[in-house]
């Protein structure tokens, strides 16, 4: 009788330290879904800004692959790694603007825009979401350009603009279909 009165209060701190523990996932992607962008992966340009391209065309236009260090909790920056350099940044929207506003990376000393948020990135399932006080939001928004590589925008008034589509940003990669 003793250990049914207990084990119950032992199986809730058991699962709590464990979650606890996984709130930082390491060496993470992150691919934009809209349309005509069908996991996509996010790619640091050089300007320090987010960018949506595929794999050929990131390598035309000389974009970084970045893989992330996401906190789950949304109470610590989700960190990147530029992958050919090893230089290192927090990802960043700017929330505070009615205006669209470029995605970015504080990377190579590069300063995040004054009302920059930096943290309350959290994970939906896999979905990127941005937590406020009382909602969960995604409102990111891929503007095309000639080149074929998409600026990653916070979109926070979620009105249509010319050249550009809503995505969503996840951490799961596109299926690819299977052949019988």
């Amino acid at each position: 009788m003793l250990a049914s009165k207990f084990f119950p209060l032992f199986a809730s701190l058991v699962a709590s330290a464990t979650i606890g523990e996984r709130s930082i996932k390491s060496n993470v992607n992150i691919y934009a879904y809209g349309v005509g962008i069908n996991g996509l992966l996010v790619y640091v340009n050089s300007n320090a800004t987010a960018v949506i391209a595929d794999n050929t065309t990131a390598l035309d236009q000389g974009l970084n692959n970045i893989t992330w260090s996401i906190d789950t909790t949304g109470t610590k920056p989700w960190n990147v790694t530029v992958t050919e350099s090893s230089s290192t940044g927090q990802f960043y929207i700017v929330p505070t603007s009615s205006a669209y506003q470029k995605a970015g990376f504080t990377v190579n000393s590069t300063a995040a825009p004054t009302g920059a948020a930096k943290t309350g990135f959290v994970l939906y399932g896999s979905t990127v979401e941005y937590a406020t006080e009382t909602t969960y939001e995604s409102q990111f928004y891929a503007q095309n350009s000639t080149t074929g590589v998409w600026s990653l925008m916070w979109n926070t008034d979620s009105e249509a603009q010319d050249g550009g589509v809503p995505v969503v940003l996840k951490t799961s990669a596109p299926v690819e279909p299977t052949v019988d």
